[in-house]
């Protein structure tokens, strides 16, 4: 960060916001983090948005997580009225006894992992996103009310001609994200969303992704969870595109559940073998590297799959 408080091109496509709540005010805080969460999706370069739960009990320090393609998109952002008024209304949500109550830095690792996540990947019809956006925010206020929520992912169409969505939500337990997941509340606002898209699947990863990713030999530690994800993300993609195409059609006279259940095994196979061990034996240089390893490491494995994820998502346009 330089003297004018601008992040230099060096610096993480990261920005986190660290926020120490008051309490008796998570209802307030889930309004605001939704709406933290989902502004920038109009901003240039935004990638996704993280939301992190407190890691520790009793802690009360919730993280908002934003990446960026480059540096002076995150600095736009970061400039912007909207961010700036989204940060005034985040300080009446402090303890005024607490100084450090709101913070941000930047944080290559900003990514938080939960215990399990659900992938959704939604068609949102034309002209609807602005709305979408909206329900979105309110869905993620909705989830974050839920006992062991640990956080969740947006993110938000690349282009005007790509009309889907993918969201990620994460829980400390299966039967937890099941509560969530089978509660009226969800249930109420998929029907609101019904008028909104064309199409919606969803996926249930583990955060361990079932054990696919090796640890560091020497000191025995995993992957970061950021780097995981980003290429389960890569590798599930193009998994999930091809079903909706060829798949899809097939179990269209099987109910959903049943549909479902049918898309789910198959991208989980598909994951586990052979996607995930050849991805991973591809980037291993990244999600491990050792520690004599170039300062550009890390950014060069994160330009890598940018590069990737465009790839696909251009060739796999011509599906549709």
């Amino acid at each position: 960060m330089d003297e004018s408080g601008a992040y230099t091109s060096n610096a993480s496509l990261a920005l986190v916001i660290k926020i120490r709540l008051r309490p008796g005010l998570n209802g307030d805080f889930s309004a605001w983090h939704a709406k933290m969460a989902t502004a920038p999706s109009a901003a240039a370069g935004f990638i996704s948005a993280d939301i992190s739960a407190p890691r520790m009990p009793g802690s009360n320090e919730w993280r908002v997580t934003q990446y960026f393609r480059t540096a002076d998109q995150l600095n736009s952002w970061r400039k912007s009225e909207q961010y700036r008024s989204l940060l005034q209304q985040a300080k009446t949500l402090l303890d005024p006894n607490d100084p450090q109550g709101l913070s941000e830095e930047t944080d290559t690792d900003g990514a938080s992992g939960g215990l399990v996540t659900e992938v959704v990947t939604t068609y949102v019809n034309p002209g609807k996103d602005r709305e979408y956006q909206k329900w979105a925010e309110k869905a993620h206020a909705a989830e974050a009310q839920f006992p062991g929520y640990r956080g969740g992912f947006l993110q938000p169409p690349a282009s005007e001609q790509q009309h889907y969505w993918t969201t990620l939500v994460r829980f400390a337990t299966p039967e937890q994200l099941d509560a969530w997941l089978n509660s009226s509340v969800r249930q109420d606002l998929l029907r609101e969303h019904q008028a909104l898209v064309s199409s919606w699947e969803h996926h249930r990863l583990p955060t361990a992704f079932a054990g696919w990713f090796p640890t560091d030999t020497a000191t025995g530690e995993s992957p970061k969870s950021w780097k995981q994800s980003m290429l389960v993300v890569l590798m599930l993609f193009p998994i999930v595109m091809l079903e909706m195409k060829f798949l899809s059609p097939l179990t269209k006279g099987l109910s959903i559940s049943q549909s479902t259940f049918i898309g789910n095994v198959i991208s989980v196979f598909l994951l586990a073998w052979p996607f995930m061990p050849m991805i991973i034996s591809v980037m291993q240089w990244w999600l491990l590297p050792r520690k004599d390893a170039p300062g550009w490491t890390t950014p060069a494995g994160m330009g890598l799959l940018f590069a990737l994820y465009i790839t696909e998502i251009i060739v796999l346009s011509f599906l549709f």
